[in-house]
């Protein structure tokens, strides 16, 4: 049974015991006193007053299976970005009797639209794991800014080289599949997610992103709550043991987070590179994703910390903050843990919107429908008794009803992205278009993307004419404005964005780089545009 490892010694108190190790089970436990688990109290909330202002949307830190503290919107799903690999590199390890790591590319029929090389055939899957294929090619879901980056093809032999490198990763799933046959979206829900009991966790979270015109290899991603993420770091940090069983074998936990290269990036990311997982020294090991994602491990100390970003509307945690916060949790921890260390259950705060209106089944049946756009996207509002979902390729969203008129356009408000939707109904009373910032800015990415600045510039205006109270409507437009040459008129944006917030870092960014009167020619500005809203356009996938 899930959470049994539970040492009780004593009853402390109502609702309250005495504990030396656990996993939790449906629900968390928390120790009563941030001491009895060797932390001070006060330098854990100095670590969130330093965390909450940078933008950090939640904080977890767990000793022992229990939580030393929690803040902020833990139970809310948020993009994981490239957590996705450490979480495969786990995958990999509860199908181990099923992996062989040596086997080849060739041997396991991997190529690529742009044919492998017989020298390029002859990585391993571990090689793949370890970001050392010597495979140099376009991959599906990386940044923009990569390619320009990339090492030249055949510059290195296979397990020669560490190069962080997406191909590895997104072939590092599809030999998952070949290996196992079973598609990895599915071992995530079914080996992990199930048996771990993650609270948060719908199938629909995780979703697979295809770029045909780039490579046969998909990446996968997710959407994953803070606590839903600390019980993988729980797992990780008891060597693959969850309760009773051995989800994840010690000698993979071991070999995967072990450093197979040395890496001289940021002091953040560590000194090596594992299977997917960032090595730091022997101290510990993380899981990192775009603009401020981290689940550190620290097996020794028996610490998980969990760090999240409001990634859905560009509100990154610099890698500098990271260092700092991840650091102040640790310093916070002044002792050992007491011997009849008191715990209690804890039950998180509801992030969740309650509808303002609660319209029948059939009040919200007309506005569901399929909406192909220009962009080659595909929208997809579905109904259910339980309400609409919305589902533009990064997962699937509740439709939280905001006003639903009889007959007329809709507004509702997306769970977890809380980005405003209207759905308008046509003159047969069906619906017939679906506006929202994330989606017109896929179809302004894809007009970039074949040289229509005009028609990029329009998509963005639209979302401000759509939401003329979102600042991140706002400040996209200020840079597509500025990216198409017009400085006054991107400066003026980006005082409205800042007058709707004012702790907008990248529009107050922005807007000191024109005011020192900095302007891009007309024909780099149509470049930057174009990179921009690319590079948007991927992050939305990633």
């Amino acid at each position: 049974m899930i959470g049994t490892l539970l040492l009780v010694a004593t009853v402390a108190g109502a609702g309250q015991e005495s504990v030396q190790a656990q996993e939790p089970g449906a629900g968390w436990q928390r120790f009563v006193d941030p001491a009895d688990a060797g932390f001070s109290a006060g330098g854990l909330e100095g670590a969130w007053d330093f965390a909450h202002p940078r933008g950090v949307p939640a904080l977890m830190v767990v000793s022992r299976g229990a939580i030393v503290g929690a803040w902020g919107e833990v139970d809310r799903r948020l993009p994981i970005h490239s957590i996705r690999k450490s979480l495969l590199s786990v995958l990999y390890g509860v199908y181990a009797d099923r992996i062989d790591l040596d086997a080849t590319l060739g041997e396991l029929g991997i190529d690529e639209r742009t044919p492998l090389t017989a020298a390029e055939k002859g990585a391993r899957v571990r090689d793949l794991l370890a970001a050392r294929s010597g495979i140099y090619l376009p991959a599906a879901g990386e940044a923009a800014e990569v390619s320009s980056d990339r090492p030249e093809r055949g510059s290195h032999p296979p397990d020669t080289f560490w190069w962080y490198n997406n191909w590895d990763f997104n072939a590092a799933g599809t030999a998952f599949e070949r290996l196992t046959e079973v598609p990895v979206i599915e071992a995530l829900h079914t080996s992990l997610a199930v048996p771990m009991g993650l609270q948060d966790w719908r199938p629909t979270d995780a979703f697979e992103h295809r770029e045909p015109d780039r490579s046969i290899h998909p990446s996968f991603g997710a959407n994953l709550s803070t606590r839903d993420l600390a019980r993988i770091g729980v797992l990780m940090a008891s060597g693959g043991r969850w309760g009773d069983a051995q989800l994840v074998p010690r000698d993979w936990v071991e070999l995967s987070t072990r450093g197979h290269s040395d890496i001289d990036m940021r002091d953040e990311y560590g000194t090596a590179y594992g299977y997917m997982w960032w090595v730091d020294g022997t101290e510990g090991f993380s899981a990192r994703g775009y603009g401020g994602h981290v689940l550190a491990v620290y097996p020794e100390d028996e610490l998980v910390v969990v760090v999240r970003a409001d990634t859905f509307h560009d509100r990154f945690v610099s890698n500098r903050a990271l260092g700092i916060l991840i650091d102040r949790v640790r310093e916070a921890k002044t002792g050992a843990a007491v011997a009849d260390a008191r715990l209690e259950a804890w039950v998180a705060p509801s992030s969740e919107m309650e509808a303002p209106v609660r319209p029948t089944a059939a009040d919200l049946a007309p506005y569901a429908g399929v909406f192909p756009l220009a962009s080659g996207d595909t929208v997809v509002v579905a109904a259910s008794d339980a309400g609409l979902t919305l589902d533009y390729g990064r997962g699937v969203f509740d439709l939280i009803p905001l006003e639903v008129p009889a007959g007329g356009a809709a507004r509702f408000l997306t769970a977890d992205t809380r980005d405003e939707v209207w759905i308008e109904l046509g003159a047969d009373g069906r619906a017939e278009r679906v506006l929202t910032e994330p989606v017109l800015y896929l179809e302004a990415a894809a007009a970039a993307a074949v040289g229509d600045v005009d028609g990029a510039v329009a998509w963005v205006r639209t979302a401000v004419e759509a939401f003329p109270e979102s600042p991140s409507a706002r400040f996209n437009f200020a840079r597509a404005l500025h990216g198409s040459g017009d400085r006054g008129a991107a400066l003026a944006q980006l005082d409205t964005a800042l007058t709707l917030d004012p702790d907008h870092d990248d529009a107050r960014r922005l807007r000191r780089s024109l005011g020192v009167g900095r302007f891009l020619p007309m024909a780099l500005g149509a470049l930057v545009l174009t990179l921009v809203l690319l590079g948007a356009r991927r992050l939305l996938r990633r």
